[in-house]
């Protein structure tokens, strides 16, 4: 009972007239939540979630505090299945990408990380809610180079929601390779690994983006070189094997002949190397 009231507490402190105790409150409420699912719980069931999203999109609200919205719902969707499948009911994600069109940085990458999280660590989460309106993937592109974090969020966004060929499609038309590209060359390993994965997830079983992937460019190297870079012994296993399946999914468009170098001295031992 003693959570609960003390639940109860951190939910009736958002409804504050005084703007200050609410962001304090919403502030409180994050340090309360981390690492706590029963405390997460308890919030949802006492209706956190619909109060959060409603400060979060009010013109009126100080960008902090919508910063700070957005980092609570993001460790709300951390916690159990149920947490996402509450989350998703209270219309999250079109909030969230409502957020992106904010011109604060801060607040973008919040909204970032917890459409990565919701996308990311719940498989109840329907990706076609990122292709529902066509103007979010452009507007995603566009988002990829304001920071290390939107690279890595949206990077990790895209390998996760791209089901099938309609999606890589609809990625490629809106220039995904040439975007996601020269991110492979960031000094950040997260962002180097999550365009990686971009790649992986682009290439599979599809000619059309196996083909364009041979010929394109990154700081005077063609793709295909970067990949074989990133097969070497002493980068991490994730990304031997990650360039490996880029490589071989290359290979099985055709886009790579099977006696070309990189396949037979790179990539079969990178297999080997992981299994």
């Amino acid at each position: 009972m003693e959570v609960t009231a003390s639940s109860r507490h951190y939910v009736d402190r958002l409804f504050d007239p005084d703007p200050q105790k609410v962001l304090q409150g919403v502030i409180d409420m994050k340090n309360a939540v981390i690492g706590n699912n029963k405390q997460k719980a308890n919030l949802i069931v006492l209706g956190a979630v619909p109060r959060l999203l409603y400060l979060l999109q009010q013109e009126t609200s100080s960008t902090e505090l919508k910063t700070e919205c957005a980092v609570v719902l993001g460790s709300l969707a951390m916690g159990t299945e149920n947490n996402v499948k509450s989350l998703l009911d209270c219309h999250i994600i079109p909030a969230l990408l409502q957020g992106l069109l904010s011109p604060d940085l801060k607040f973008i990458e919040a909204c970032l990380r917890c459409l990565r999280t919701i996308f990311f660590t719940s498989p109840v989460t329907p990706e076609e809610l990122l292709y529902t309106d066509a103007t979010v993937i452009p507007h995603l592109m566009a988002l990829l180079s304001r920071s290390r974090y939107t690279q890595e969020y949206i990077c990790q966004i895209f390998s996760h929601c791209c089901k099938g060929p309609d999606h890589q499609t609809i990625l490629f038309n809106h220039g995904a390779v040439q975007n996601i590209a020269h991110l492979l060359t960031s000094l950040s390993y997260k962002v180097r690994m999550q365009a990686l994965k971009c790649f992986s997830v682009l290439a599979f079983e599809n000619p059309q983006v196996s083909m364009t992937l041979v010929n394109v460019l990154v700081d005077g190297e063609l793709l295909p070189q970067i990949f074989v870079k990133m097969l070497q012994r002493d980068k991490p296993i994730e990304m031997q094997l990650t360039s490996a399946k880029c490589l071989t999914y290359m290979c099985r468009a055709g886009a790579i002949r099977t006696d070309d170098n990189c396949i037979v001295l790179k990539t079969y031992p990178g297999w080997s190397n992981v299994q």
